[in-house]
């Protein structure tokens, strides 16, 4: 599993310790980030999901708000970012979907054209690395920018 994330973050340009030297800016980043993203890879508890699965995800960024559609289920939120971490940080709350209204821990590497987000359950601590291993409860997503 560990050489699958390497595999992954290696086809986008990222390390688990890369400094892609982006903006250290929570604004910043979240303009960043806004966009519609494509699902690449997607693997949860530890288990890769089929490719044609994870490749449905869509995620819809509108500055602090997302949309996530995945297996069927939609998904509404918001989050905050904090670039200034190493590795940089993400909190996102639910406003609909499964754990609605709980905080999900993360952390994210986000280049121009591609995102790698961790995170687990709700009430576990944040991850500290790029990778699904660890448990039930953490989920590795991998996103590619779509074009307009």
């Amino acid at each position: 599993m560990a050489r699958f994330l390497t595999v992954v973050a290696l086809a986008f340009g990222l390390s688990a310790a890369a400094d892609d030297k982006g903006p250290t800016d929570a604004k910043a980043e979240l303009e960043k980030l806004t966009g519609t993203w494509k699902g690449v890879s997607v693997i949860r508890d530890g288990k890769e999901v089929p490719k044609p699965e994870a490749e449905a995800v869509r995620l819809v960024v509108t500055g602090e708000k997302y949309a996530l559609t995945e297996g069927g289920e939609e998904i509404e939120g918001t989050h905050k970012l904090d670039p200034t971490k190493t590795p940089k940080e993400i909190d996102a709350v639910r406003t609909k979907g499964p754990h609605k209204g709980e905080t999900l821990k993360g952390i994210y590497q986000l280049t121009e054209d591609s995102f790698v987000v961790c995170f687990t359950a709700p009430g576990k601590d944040r991850p500290k690395e790029l990778k699904a291993e660890g448990g039930p409860g953490l989920r590795v997503l991998a996103f590619k920018r779509e074009k307009k």
